[in-house]
């Protein structure tokens, strides 16, 4: 076996043999399940919200106003009563239904009046009960329900440009997705790399390293290391996502069947838990993959090259900074991606190294993208992971032999051109 394949296997064996590898495995599923779940868990836990309220007024007027506000999904009326008492306190909202907040419709003039009487002020300091403007026109004007209904009923068709979605809903739930994948991408990247380079700091300052590149090529020693680092972080990948898929059908029935039968606005339905799982086809995640590794490798090199040019691990700080400022910037280039997935600085940046692996990947998962376009992002994101084996490999050849104090970059120049 070559010195890249003992290297490969031995560290990757060495990972997976690692009680810290499991328990962090283990720690992300837990996570990932309690993301899944704890929609689930709050709606059965949190009987009192802002949503739930107890509906004062005239019988006449309240059942109208209850109708509207119940149809719209903007509040649950936990309870109906003809007045209010002179003081409402906490106290009073606890005994009926543990209500959030206390409304008292009545009649000002010809127009509805709203008293409300809130647990969370903040929770109400922009609501603007849309859902009785019909009832206020109607008193107002005083045309007939219907009337005022069809008024101000607005039809309106949507018309996809492309054939990437069939509906908005199907688009909203994709951006969702496409959030969470290159957010994983993004902590991936961020928590394994600078693991890779604390441990090739510590070796270093341990002296290990001296006794592995006197019978390895520090080269290999590199290649290897970063390989394997890539194939534990896929695994773990694999294990979350996985998890969420396990989970995340039982959890949309819960949401959608919720107590009470009603639900909340924005709650995900089992119908909508299919259209995620065809989101997420076999395309989407093998595209993932494919600029996962490719960015992983990118970044994960560069880590290994920094870690190797410090001499105590107090350095790290100093090197890890501005390292990690390419994979935030190509973050924050991905999330405007999502919004503007044509726009053309956009479209330049899905072909910069370092920055293609999260804005192509955006743009292949919420948008039509020419096939050339995707062939030629991944044409120079294997360039960018050829030409960053070959840089940090020299840096690391040269960085694991320098010891002192952090060296300047004239000095890492000055080294590599002599090596």
């Amino acid at each position: 076996m070559s010195e890249l394949g003992i290297v490969f296997v031995t560290e990757l064996g060495r990972k997976f043999r690692s009680t810290i590898f499991w328990l962090a495995t283990a720690g992300g599923m837990l996570a990932i399940a309690f993301l899944v779940e704890a929609p689930v868990v709050l709606a059965s836990l949190a009987r009192a919200s802002s949503s739930d309220v107890v509906l004062a007024g005239s019988p006449a007027l309240r059942e109208r106003a209850a109708a509207l506000m119940q149809a719209h999904k903007d509040f649950r009326i936990v309870a109906s009563v003809d007045a209010l008492p002179p003081h409402v306190t906490s106290a009073y909202l606890e005994a009926h239904g543990k209500a959030g907040a206390a409304i008292a419709v009545s009649l000002r003039g010809r127009r509805l009046h709203l008293d409300v009487y809130p647990k969370d002020l903040s929770a109400f300091d922009d609501v603007e009960f849309r859902s009785l403007t019909p009832l206020n026109i109607e008193l107002a004007t005083g045309l007939s329900p219907g009337i005022v209904e069809r008024a101000g009923a607005i039809e309106r068709t949507i018309h996809p440009l492309d054939a990437k979605f069939a509906d908005t809903r199907e688009a909203a739930l994709a951006h969702g997705v496409t959030f969470g994948l290159t957010f994983i991408l993004y902590l991936s990247i961020v928590i394994s790399s600078q693991s890779i380079m604390s441990a090739v700091a510590e070796e270093k300052t341990n002296r290990i390293a001296e006794i592995l590149i006197a019978t390895i090529d520090p080269t290999n020693l590199l290649y290897g290391k970063t390989l394997a680092a890539a194939v534990i972080a896929m695994a773990q990948i694999a294990l979350w996502v996985g998890t969420a898929l396990l989970l995340l059908p039982a959890a949309a029935t819960s949401l959608a069947s919720g107590a009470g039968g009603t639900g909340a606005p924005g709650t995900p339905h089992v119908g909508e838990t299919t259209t995620l799982l065809a989101i997420l086809d076999p395309g989407l995640l093998v595209a993932f993959a494919i600029f996962f590794i490719a960015g992983y490798l990118q970044y994960a090199t560069i880590y290994a090259a920094a870690g190797s040019l410090v001499s105590r691990t107090e350095e790290l700080g100093a090197v890890a900074t501005p390292v990690i400022l390419p994979v935030v910037a190509a973050f924050l280039v991905a999330q405007f991606a999502l919004v503007q997935p044509a726009a053309p600085i956009v479209i330049a940046c899905s072909f910069v190294p370092f920055l293609s692996p999260f804005v192509m990947f955006t743009r292949v998962a919420i948008s039509e993208v020419p096939g050339w376009q995707i062939a030629l992002a991944v044409v120079i994101n294997v360039a960018t992971v050829a030409g960053s084996f070959w840089l940090a490999g020299r840096i690391y050849r040269v960085g694991m032999l320098l010891f002192g104090s952090l060296p300047s970059p004239k000095q890492v120049f000055a080294a590599l051109r002599t090596s």
